[in-house]
């Protein structure tokens, strides 16, 4: 026994003294995913791993999930470097032991540096994945392939908004989010903007509305070496087509002189800054093209717009992929002769100035390889002022003119603050993301000075010339309010990959608003998957559901404090003589608005399903069935309307019209949507994108009337915004060294006009009466058809080449074929103009830019 005691404490002595080395020698692995700030996943980023002396252990690149993996690496301390074009290297120090280690969560902010040419979806983008975020529906371009297209006045925003879903927008409109904050603006100018996202990941919890009625901005960093761009652009009517409605050709010009300076603020180049302006004379007419008493009114009106725009930021990293920035912005903008053009003339229009301070503030902390916190917030201030250019009444000839004056004096004022903290937590095979969003925190000041003299509304041009309007409009008494409007949201989604070749999103969005709210039911699920049938297959199904609700925005709580019967008073005269007498007023009842004691929030559920197919390793298609149901959206009804069917007078006398904010309508949509990115050649790159659809509502949002408010769901009928066929392209071909081209085509069917009466048949004060049996919308409008073309040439400056300092020439044509694209038709029955057009998009226009890069 003796000996066998002295024999096992020698083999235990000899274990722990061995132990040291055995595990020295121990092969371990580590995983990771880099992701940008916006939480998406970076595809091709290059990874390195490092010994404490700079010795290269592995080296690797993230694959189509964004994911990183080392097998064979023995315990001991690293240095993680990832690396990749457009964002900023990051160095993580990491300590490998034989304990089990979670996967890695690198991020990468974005950088400022002048890259070689990137084309309209880059091969990795082409690249189908399992990745929740990477659905090749989504239509994304940065800087780079922006610069290749032929882009209408620098305006990043309004090119990539062709391919959003005005009926999924809201109440409140589009939603902007940058850099994971909804805002106004993106906060920079065009030079400043990284990347331009619609319908990326479409039923995340993070953001309020659905991927197709939000547009997602990231702006560009900081770099320790300094660059730069400037960007001239110049367009004069000399080089243009002239408009289809102008008798004489308008003498139009616009210059606009753009740029941003990036570098560093310390000899460590940890502090960098970023700075951008612009500055804008957009010297335009407006054309209007109306029916007076004494014949045709055909005139062009100078319609100039004037604005500038700076701001500043900066950036400070201190380690770890941790960084702090803060930023200022200012914003100002004037224009003359707002709302001229069509059958509105000269003297009904407005001057307006517009300007908003800003303060970004942004936080990207990584607690611990598991776990990140994102902190973004701003805090401004915005003043927007509208002046009629006479106080003279306005008079409405229904679908012949407007004239008088406008009546539209107004002023909106706010303090807003904006703002998300989210953490995402990473484990295993589980990314949780959860924090709060405010959309909104305001202090509101509307002051409405709109109708003080009145606005008289004929049915006719023979009803103005006998001096018969059917109805007059005019407002008095105290029109200054102040508000604060909250709006608040929590947010949770866990992104689940149980297998390599399936992953799974789940979560869920909490909202609130004051003013319009209905605690404590407002939980918004949302849902997803991606699956590849096979694990290293060429195929992909996805799909997905949620809950979106709707925010009002300010104008409804304005209207509700400002017309309570006391405040604000408007009253509205049937058939009153021309001009109206103070013996008529005063017998008048005030109109009101209310909150219907039902209302709830609004919210659409939308839901798809689709699959996409790898082409080669730089091209992919999709295909997608995708519905949406609104429920409970928003209209008015007058709750105090003549009742048919003679239509004789108010059921109260002492009220006017009773304005009733309802969550009573609906809305269906389906459609069918397929889509190409990626590379069809080695000179070719692009997206293109073919939707049919059909959309059927009975209402068009919370200041939406039904022709009869007795039967509301009579206006069940095509949507506003219905087009049944849309195709959109976007591409960009190289030419060698030679030249770039790119190109924009959208050919869409028309939009639903509605036809109208122009009267007020039933006396509830708005002349939106339909033609006995005539159904909502059931005119067809004029289809668009649009070819944008742009070639441009490099000239390196510098014998470093494409790598140095560059200026770039670029011709672009707008328009090319100059198709008419009439506006819209004039749907009221009575009118000169009756099923034809009196405004078009632009004609055929040339632009000039010349860009300096350093």
């Amino acid at each position: 026994m003796q000996f066998r005691f002295h024999i096992v404490r020698l083999l235990l002595g000899s274990i722990a003294i061995l132990a040291p080395a055995q595990n020295a020698s121990i092969s371990l692995s580590l995983a990771g995913t880099v992701h940008d700030t916006s939480g998406a996943v970076i595809v091709g980023a290059e990874v390195t791993l490092t010994t404490q002396d700079g010795q290269v252990v592995a080296q690797g690149v993230s694959d189509s999930a964004g994911n990183f993996r080392f097998a064979k690496i023995s315990a001991n301390p690293y240095t993680v470097d990832v690396t990749q074009t457009g964002f900023r290297e990051v160095k993580q120090q990491i300590t490998l032991t034989s304990k089990p280690r979670s996967p890695l969560r690198i991020v990468l902010p974005v950088a400022s540096v002048k890259q070689e040419v990137t084309v309209v979806g880059s091969d990795s983008s082409a690249q189908i994945s399992t990745e929740i975020g990477q659905n090749q529906s989504g239509n994304m371009v940065d800087s780079n392939a922006l610069d290749r297209l032929p882009v209408f006045d620098q305006d990043y925003i309004t090119t990539m908004s062709r391919f959003l879903d005005p009926d999924l927008s809201g109440t409140n409109g589009t939603t902007l989010v940058v850099n994971g904050v909804e805002a106004n603006g993106p906060g920079v100018t065009a030079s400043a903007i990284q990347s331009v996202k619609i319908n990326q990941n479409p039923y995340t919890a993070l953001y309020s509305r659905p991927g197709r009625a939000r547009i997602e901005i990231t702006t560009k960093g900081g770099t320790p070496q300094l660059h730069g761009s400037a960007n001239l652009l110049y367009r004069n009517s000399v080089f243009d087509a002239k408009n289809a409605f102008a008798v004489t050709k308008p003498a139009e010009e616009r210059t606009y002189l753009e740029g941003s300076l990036t570098g560093s603020l310390s000899h460590g180049k940890k502090t960098t800054f970023l700075v951008a302006l612009d500055t804008d004379n957009d010297h335009q007419q407006a054309i209007v093209n109306a029916a007076g008493p004494d014949g045709p009114i055909n005139t062009n009106v100078p319609n100039p717009t004037d604005h500038y725009f700076l701001s500043g930021r900066v950036f400070h990293d201190y380690g770890q992929g941790n960084q702090f920035w803060v930023g200022y912005s200012y914003e100002h903008q004037t224009v003359q002769n707002r709302g001229v053009g069509g059958t509105v003339l000269q003297e009904a229009g407005t001057d307006t100035l517009f300007f908003e301070h800003e303060v970004n503030v942004g936080h990207i902390y990584v607690i611990s390889p598991k776990l990140l916190n994102q902190l973004h917030f701003l805090v401004g201030h915005f003043d927007n002022q509208i002046d009629s250019l006479n106080d003279n009444p306005q008079v409405v000839v229904s679908g012949a003119f407007t004239g008088g004056g406008a009546q539209a004096d107004f002023r909106r004022t706010e303090y807003h603050f904006d703002g998300t903290d989210i953490v995402t937590y990473t484990s295993g095979k589980h990314e949780i993301k959860f924090g709060v969003d405010i959309p909104d925190i305001s202090r509101r000041g509307f002051d409405d000075f709109r109708y003080q003299q009145g606005s008289y509304s004929f049915a006719s041009l023979d009803d103005y010339t006998a001096a018969l309007p059917f109805t007059y409009l005019v407002q008095s008494g105290q029109g200054h309010v102040t508000f604060l409007e909250t709006t608040f949201a929590g947010i949770f989604e866990d992104n689940f990959r149980p297998r390599q070749n399936l992953s799974l999103s789940y979560g869920v969005r909490y909202y609130w608003q004051n003013y319009f709210h209905d605690i404590p039911w407002n939980f918004a699920p949302r849902f997803s998957f991606a699956y590849a049938p096979q694990a290293k297959g060429k195929t992909v199904i996805r799909g997905g559901a949620g809950f979106f609700f709707d925010r009002t925005g300010p104008a409804p709580i304005s209207d509700l404090l400002h017309f309570n019967g006391v405040t604000l008073k408007k009253f509205i005269v049937n058939s009153p003589s021309y001009p109206v007498t103070p013996a008529e007023l005063a017998g008048v009842p005030t109109s009101v608005v209310e909150l219907d004691p039902r209302q709830r929030i609004p919210y659409t559920i939308q839901y798809g399903v689709g699959i996409e197919q790898q082409l080669n390793a730089m091209s992919s298609m999709f295909a997608n069935c995708v519905g949406a149901r609104g429920i409970d959206m928003f209209r008015s009804i007058d709750v105090n309307a003549p009742p048919p069917p003679d239509y004789a007078a108010r059921p109260n006398a002492n009220l006017g019209q009773q304005r009733q904010m309802q969550s009573e309508g609906y809305l269906k949509s389906n459609a069918l949507e397929v889509g190409f990115r990626g590379r069809p050649a080695k000179f070719l790159t692009g997206q293109a994108r073919y939707n049919l659809g059909k959309t059927y509502n009975n209402t068009s949002g919370i200041t939406y009337f039904p022709a009869n408010s007795y039967y509301p769901m009579d206006d069940w009928s095509r949507s506003d915004n219905d087009q049944r066929n849309k195709f959109d392209m976007l591409a960009s071909a190289e030419a060698g060294k030679w030249f770039n081209f790119g190109t924009a085509l959208s050919a869409y069917s028309g939009k639903s006009v509605n036809v109208t009466t122009g009267n007020d048949d039933n006396r509830d004060g708005l002349a939106i009466d339909r033609p006995a049996g005539v159904p909502r919308n059931t005119m067809h409008g004029p289809s668009y058809l649009s070819l944008d073309l742009n070639v441009a040439h490099e000239f390196p400056l510098t014998k470093e080449g494409p790598k140095g300092p560059s200026a770039t020439l670029t011709l672009n044509s707008f328009n090319v074929l100059n198709h008419p694209n009439d506006m819209t038709y004039i749907g009221v029955v009575g009118s000169p103009f009756f099923g034809q057009a009196v405004a078009a998009q632009p004609p055929r226009m040339m632009q000039l830019n010349l860009e300096f890069k350093f």
